[in-house]
């Protein structure tokens, strides 16, 4: 009896978030569960199946402790090494040469609609992915208070989004930051480091289930959930879902992007077991993707 309730939770949070916990997963699941159900003083899975139908937000709590939440600054540097030198330099190249065939168009785009840059930090966890993004972005473009930049990231984990948004992180988590970038982009003090507001006021955190963004809903807390992003990190999520889900999420994100927007996945996430028109990027030595069909970027909105 216990084991058909451990199904029936299963099925439930697939249902809820399409996170895959079959097979060896399973296992998964039932360590985790366990541990959360002797924090809460419950005897076994059909209890806190009667719990979690009654008590008010202990589907997030759920959802929380079933998600594995480990990252760091700077992630596979490689992918941040081209964004740095590579693609955001390209970026802005593209767009100042937009900027510039807009003069001579009897409808002229304002340069404000075309200096945009969105990026989407999906899975950020406790915000390093994002914060690291930040950083690349206002190291790399040569004039960052000339163009829009906004970052959305977004997480399940509740718990995991108000560390982000309060960006403390502990010295332990410093370690893969550069020197002048602390010095630059953050405030120490005796035990770590807070991110300084101009990066803080690049990024946005909302909850985020990627279930309901593959199902077309909308994305919470954003009025500009419709405008498409130039980038997408969907690092090391893939993983969580099932084989169909995973074809079904590869689709969503080439949707979100403009055309010849970069998508980086995980080291574990490449994307050759995938029905996809993406171009994989050569000589970058790590795992990043473009959306092949180019166009400027007045005409993507």
């Amino acid at each position: 009896m216990g084991d058909a309730y451990l199904d029936i939770i299963r099925d439930f949070v697939s249902q809820r978030s399409r996170l895959c916990f079959t097979g060896h997963k399973r296992d998964v699941l039932r360590h985790r569960l366990e541990n959360h159900l002797e924090k809460l003083g419950l005897a076994d899975f059909e209890a806190y199946w009667r719990y979690l139908k009654q008590t008010s937000g202990e589907e997030a709590r759920l959802l929380d402790c079933l998600t594995t939440n480990e990252t760091f600054f700077f992630r596979n540097p490689d992918q941040f090494g081209h964004l740095l030198d590579v693609i955001i330099p390209g970026i802005e190249t593209s767009r100042g040469a937009d900027v510039v065939r807009s003069w001579g168009e009897s409808r002229r785009e304002p340069a404000s609609s075309i200096m945009k840059l969105r990026i989407l930090s999906a899975g950020c966890s406790t915000g390093e992915e994002p914060y690291s993004l930040a950083m690349t972005l206002l190291e790399s473009l040569r004039y960052p208070k000339a163009w829009k930049l906004e970052i959305i990231a977004g997480d399940l984990s509740e718990s995991c989004l108000k560390t982000a948004a309060k960006g403390y992180y502990e010295k332990e988590k410093l370690k893969n930051i550069p020197d002048r970038y602390i010095d630059k982009y953050m405030q120490r003090d005796a035990d770590g480091a807070f991110i300084r507001e101009e990066v803080k006021d690049i990024v946005s955190f909302i909850p985020l289930n990627l279930n309901g963004v593959m199902n077309g809903e909308p994305f919470s807390g954003t009025a500009s959930f419709s405008a498409p992003f130039d980038i997408i990190f969907c690092r090391n999520v893939m993983i969580y879902f099932s084989a169909a889900c995973q074809q079904m999420l590869v689709n969503t994100l080439h949707r979100l992007l403009v055309p010849g927007g970069y998508l980086f996945t995980g080291d574990a996430e490449p994307l050759h077991l995938f029905d996809h028109t993406f171009e994989t990027i050569t000589g970058a030595r790590c795992l990043i993707y473009k959306k092949t069909e180019m166009t400027n970027y007045a005409e993507a909105l």
